[in-house]
């Protein structure tokens, strides 16, 4: 004889009403602990699934109610990249700020770079994530920096995002509804350019980054984007891809000089590459400014320190950061985030490109017998 209890599911979860909700597991959590930082609506939409299933917050407390650890997971995947190793210093000095501790996970996917195979799968780490019941995840590049996202990892991330808040930093993944947060990377790179050309270069490289990732991508679009705007060729001989690190700089910038290609201005894909130019010109005995202007397209601690100082697009990683960890923390409690602004890049002019570089040049090109 039935009970008349038909909707009684004895097996229910806290997953199961967060998703019949459309509401996070944390939002859920929340309403059975009595915490007041919920919406009317979300509260309304939990309590209407909760008394469908003749259930009781107090039933459905006993072991399933996740309790806030105030421990947020951060998956990054080199440590050694000065980018990486930046983001990640802001976001936990923000963190410890609002009371919340880090857990760094480095999965030592651009590894590769500088000698290093055993890269772990960032599917393994999502799940030591959910078993060390961190109470979100914050995701800096990785699998996602790559133009094409295989689908282990975007199915990975979406069962990442449906146990717990996520943030990650990079481009959006169309089908994926975690929080996606990116900085303009194209922006600074037309600055670079168009200041070259204030100074009368005219043969300007572009060097370093990695073929089939995003950010590379975007920043080699937008040089050739500015090229064209200035009415200056796009040629390929210019550009010498090679990857992130200071070696890819000095191996792009030995690449250029023995295929005999005429250059008077590199812009590099960042600080590290830069570095790494800067080395080999001086092997060859050019100097940077006077023979080659170089800057960089995303500056690193440490630019103004350099010998000359580097002149660099400052991308104010502290505010990006910032920006992730405060978006992350509203999520798990429920607030509301602000309208997010896009975040600006500045060229911070230094002694790598020259002033007197660029006179000279255009004295000499309007001088030239050959431009009569």
């Amino acid at each position: 004889m039935s009970s008349g209890n038909t909707n009684k599911k004895d097996n229910l979860t806290i997953t199961q009403i967060a998703q019949e909700c459309g509401v996070s597991v944390a939002t859920v959590s929340r309403v059975l602990n009595g915490n007041l930082a919920v919406s009317p609506e979300k509260r309304k939409r939990i309590e209407q699934v909760i008394a469908k299933y003749h259930f009781t917050p107090n039933s459905l407390a006993r072991g399933l109610v996740r309790k806030e650890t105030k421990t947020l997971g951060v998956i990054i995947p080199d440590i050694s990249n000065p980018y990486f190793s930046t983001m990640f210093l802001e976001t936990e000095r923000y963190a410890l700020e609002a009371g919340y501790t880090l857990l760094l996970c480095n999965t030592l996917y651009g590894g590769s770079s500088h000698g290093i195979a055993n890269t772990v799968k960032e599917s393994r780490f999502f799940q030591m994530m959910l078993d060390r019941q961190v109470d979100g995840v914050l995701i800096f590049g990785g699998q996602v920096d790559m133009t094409t996202v295989d689908d282990e990892y975007r199915l990975a991330l979406e069962e990442l995002h449906q146990r717990l808040p996520v943030v990650v930093i990079g481009k959006a993944i169309p089908g994926i509804n975690c929080t996606f947060l990116q900085s303009d990377t194209g922006m600074g790179v037309t600055m670079a350019v168009n200041y070259l050309y204030g100074l009368g270069h005219r043969r300007i490289a572009f060097v370093g980054g990695q073929s089939g990732v995003t950010i590379t991508d975007i920043r080699l679009q937008a040089y050739k984007d500015a090229l064209k705007a200035l009415h200056m060729p796009v040629t390929e001989d210019l550009t010498a891809l090679t990857d992130y690190y200071p070696k890819d700089g000095y191996d792009a910038i030995t690449r250029l000089v023995g295929n005999h290609v005429d250059f008077t201005a590199a812009v590099t894909i960042n600080d590290n590459v830069a570095l790494g130019a800067q080395r080999a010109l001086a092997d060859y005995g050019l100097s940077v400014p006077n023979d080659v202007a170089v800057i960089s397209c995303e500056q690193f601690p440490g630019a103004e320190y350099r010998v000359p100082r580097l002149t660099a697009v400052d991308m104010h990683h502290e505010l990006l950061a910032r920006t992730a960890i405060t978006t992350l923390i509203n999520i798990i409690r429920d607030i509301p985030a602000p309208v997010l602004t896009r975040i600006q890049p500045d060229l911070i002019i230094r002694e790598s490109c020259g002033t007197a570089l660029g006179i000279r040049l255009q004295n000499r090109t309007e001088e030239s017998p050959h431009n009569a």
